[in-house]
């Protein structure tokens, strides 16, 4: 959600998922009518302690076997054929925000940039990902931010020390928060303009990746 629409992706990922998974088991039309039943397990395990030490991939997964548990009957092989489907489709739906292609043009080219994601979607995908000098993502060797792990991996690998790091996201609790720890800049991405209700105050706000060219 810095760079690219996730939630939109997301959406339209999981109509398509639905629809294959009523093609498996059509007597589950009337318990997932929409997508909203999925969208709620997928929520809840993101909710709970033991989520923290798990990528968004690992949740996703994970919400495809506990779905098909609750709403039918544990089928591994389903599962993983849902989640493999869930993630094409995604890769297929996801594209960039209007405001990320002009911000890289206008980058300074000196800048060492790094891509640091709890997600699972790589920038190849979206064509960008020879803007980046490091890629990591969260997973078996990383912890997911707002742990240090990305950030380390950033830092060591472009000899940049924390206080120079500027750190762009969308999210106060990982993306603020992890930049905060270690003494980076942290600006926050509210492209909603939503209210912060947290205890977590980010450096700089901004609405677009245009202001951010302006502020640095």
């Amino acid at each position: 959600m810095t760079l690219w629409d996730f939630e939109a992706g997301m959406r339209a990922a999981l109509h398509n998922t639905r629809t294959l998974l009523i093609e498996r088991r059509p007597h589950m039309a009337t318990s997932l009518a929409d997508i909203e039943p999925m969208i709620a397990v997928r929520d809840r395990i993101l909710a709970e302690p033991s989520a923290a030490d798990l990528s968004f991939a690992e949740i996703r997964r994970r919400a495809f076997h506990t779905l098909l548990a609750e709403h039918d009957q544990p089928d591994d092989a389903l599962a993983n054929e849902l989640y493999a489907a869930y993630l094409q489709h995604r890769l297929n739906a996801t594209a960039l925000y209007a405001d990320a292609a002009p911000l890289f043009a206008s980058l300074d080219p000196t800048l060492r940039l790094a891509l640091l994601s709890n997600g699972n979607t790589h920038p190849e995908h979206l064509g960008i990902a020879d803007r980046f000098d490091v890629i990591a993502f969260a997973g078996d060797d990383y912890r997911a931010k707002p742990a240090p792990d990305l950030f380390a991996q950033a830092l060591g690998h472009t000899d940049c020390r924390a206080a120079d790091m500027i750190h762009v996201g969308d999210a106060l609790e990982t993306d603020v928060a992890g930049a905060n720890a270690i003494g980076a800049t942290s600006v926050w991405l509210n492209r909603d303009h939503r209210p912060n209700e947290t205890a977590i105050v980010p450096d700089y706000t901004i609405s677009t990746l245009t202001e951010l060219d302006t502020l640095l």
